[in-house]
């Protein structure tokens, strides 16, 4: 039987749901687009909104910059796709990666920013304004303020399109999703979930202003504004390792969309900004800011565990839906 993961669904749509979906996803492009001109200007040299270019070589710029500008352009294809009538044409883990991963990516900073300019009320600095001279602050206003908008209408259509396409998985229980769920992808669940677990309270110390693991230097920056984007990513990784543990478990016959949805964030948050970034911004670092051996292991812990859920969502949901398939099948032959 083929799994429902893996075609798209034959049921006729909502129109005016799909209405909704294809004007989000319109969105969702046109919010992208202000980053990814910024981006293929300064690819291109025109240093618009750029102060101080000179501490970054121009290699490393134009690497980082066209790198970064493809990352939003998947996310403004998925965007275009998800506004196709009648849905995407295309195999759903092909929009489920890269929205996995824009999941986390932009989750952080839909919360982090808000929060940090909130701050502003009681006598922090502004977040937009007073930086390190690297950029224009208006690049930061219209960077941050392009990806909260991006993220609030693409996660919303992308939760929309899931809905439809995954609907009997997604509402299920959780004590019948576990159950259809092989061995090893509970295994590699549980793995993930121990592993998010332990880095999310890590950083949730750093957060609040321990220093153990970290260099000085790191220390100094999660003392100022970086302090509410550890802070963020900590509390969004604990909530993954929780939604994690919910479907390891499968002990509650709550419906499987709510520890799935916190899993999917948590894990792609902690993926996105922990293994990628931190894994990048290790070996970036020059010898005289250097990354303590615990900062790197932290960082492995969190692409171990953003792989681990991705083994685990690649390899079982497949089996999980097609479970959830053949009582339908069955009650439709009894028809």
């Amino acid at each position: 039987m083929t799994s429902a993961l893996l075609e798209p669904a034959r049921a006729a749509a909502d129109p005016r749901r799909e209405r909704l979906r294809r004007r989000l996803g319109f969105a969702a492009l046109t919010a992208c687009l202000p980053y990814l001109a910024l981006k293929a200007l300064w690819v291109l040299g025109v240093d618009i909104g750029v102060v101080d270019r000179h501490r970054v070589s121009h290699g490393t710029w134009v690497l980082v910059n066209l790198v970064t500008f493809l990352m939003d352009a998947t996310a403004a294809l998925v965007a275009y796709l998800l506004t196709r009538p009648g849905g995407p044409r295309v195999r759903p883990w092909l929009l489920a990666l890269p929205m996995w991963m824009a999941s986390g990516l932009l989750s952080v900073i839909m919360l982090a920013v808000p929060l940090s300019t909130a701050r502003v009320l009681f006598g922090a600095p502004n977040p937009f304004r007073d930086q390190d001279g690297f950029l224009d602050p208006w690049v930061y206003a219209v960077v941050y303020g392009g990806f909260i908008v991006e993220g609030a209408v693409l996660l919303t259509a992308y939760a929309m399109h899931a809905h439809d396409r995954h609907g009997p998985v997604l509402g299920a229980p959780v004590s019948a999703l576990a159950r259809r769920l092989p061995p090893v992808a509970r295994a590699a669940t549980a793995a993930a979930a121990a592993l998010l677990a332990t880095v999310g309270s890590v950083r949730l110390a750093w957060s609040s202003g321990a220093g153990f693991g970290l260099t000085a230097q790191r220390a100094a920056e999660l003392a100022g504004q970086n302090g509410i984007t550890e802070g963020v990513l900590a509390a969004l990784t604990l909530a993954g390792a929780a939604g994690l543990l919910v479907l390891a478990a499968g002990r509650t016959r709550t419906r499987a969309w709510l520890p799935f949805a916190a899993a999917w964030v948590g894990s792609a948050a902690a993926f996105g900004w922990g293994g990628m970034i931190g894994n990048l911004g290790a070996l970036a670092r020059s010898a005289d800011h250097p990354c303590t051996a615990f900062m790197i292991a932290v960082y492995i812990a969190e692409t171990v565990a953003g792989l681990l859920v991705l083994g685990a969502g690649l390899g079982g949901l497949p089996a999980a839906a097609a479970g959830a398939a053949r009582p339908t099948a069955a009650t439709d032959q009894a028809r």
